[in-house]
């Protein structure tokens, strides 16, 4: 089985945030430069069918040169091989876009995702990508196995209020992994070292028929980056439950 782990690379911790001349990216200082942690489960998950099912996994990523120690690490984590599209954007639907035309020209069978990226939190780029390449997809999944039929992938997702629904996908399919459903391991210095050593394949978007500049209907323009405001967002409401009501209800109506 062909997986393909989509990952993004993110700031353990940054410093002077602005927004890009394009508006479609933050401009900072990082600290350091990690796997984002929803996408390192997802790939441990893709590690652990490969195991059992037999393939590759390739792990492919959008962004700058420093993006590729995320794709080191997975390298260093059992990955087979790594992409890197050279463009720079946190715009969930650029990067959507060019991931799914680079997923277009690698075999797969099965591509995972994490459920959301730690500095933009949108939670859109897996579903997208699902529908640009018109694959069935499942999101928040907590398990994965080979389906009991030949080319089916057996996947357990959250629904909610603490439920669980059982779904059978045919291949090609699209999983986003939940976080914290399988033990993300260390990377020994060693390993890490070695995968520095092995090669990560770069594509422009222009290579892939794609301008990266290109804007469409839908494209997130950023407009401001700030700190959240130190005021009180919270009031506690004493007195019997039927005072507390008739606060909270005349609030509710000041909003309405």
């Amino acid at each position: 089985m062909n997986i393909v782990v989509c990952t993004k690379a993110v700031p353990g911790y940054i410093t002077d945030p602005k927004v890009s001349e394009q508006g479609d990216n933050v401009e900072y200082k990082a600290g350091s430069i990690i796997l984002n942690e929803s996408d390192d489960y997802a790939l441990e998950a893709a590690v652990a069918l490969k195991k059992k099912a037999g393939g590759d996994v390739t792990v492919l990523t959008v962004g700058s040169l420093s993006s590729q120690k995320a794709l080191q690490t997975a390298l260093a984590k059992d990955a087979n091989q790594a992409m890197r599209v050279d463009a720079n954007t946190m715009d969930a639907g650029k990067t959507s876009k060019l991931l799914a035309e680079a997923i277009r020209g690698l075999e797969y069978d099965l591509i995972l995702t994490g459920v959301e990226a730690s500095d933009t939190m949108a939670s859109q780029v897996g579903l997208r990508i699902a529908a640009l390449l018109d694959i069935p997809f499942a999101y928040a999944v907590t398990e994965l196995s080979p389906g009991e039929e030949d080319g089916t992938i057996q996947a357990v997702k959250e629904v909610g209020a603490g439920l669980k629904q059982k779904e059978v996908l045919k291949l090609p399919a699209l999983l986003c992994v939940q976080t914290g459903t399988t033990p993300t391991r260390f990377v020994p210095f060693r390993k890490m070292m070695m995968a520095q050593k092995k090669p990560v394949k770069t594509v422009k978007p222009s290579e892939l028929g794609m301008d990266g500049s290109t804007e469409s209907p839908g494209d997130t323009r950023i407009v401001e980056v700030f700190s959240p405001s130190d005021e009180v967002q919270a009031e506690m409401i004493s007195g019997t439950p039927t005072e507390i009501a008739s606060v909270v209800f005349g609030k509710i109506k000041e909003v309405a």
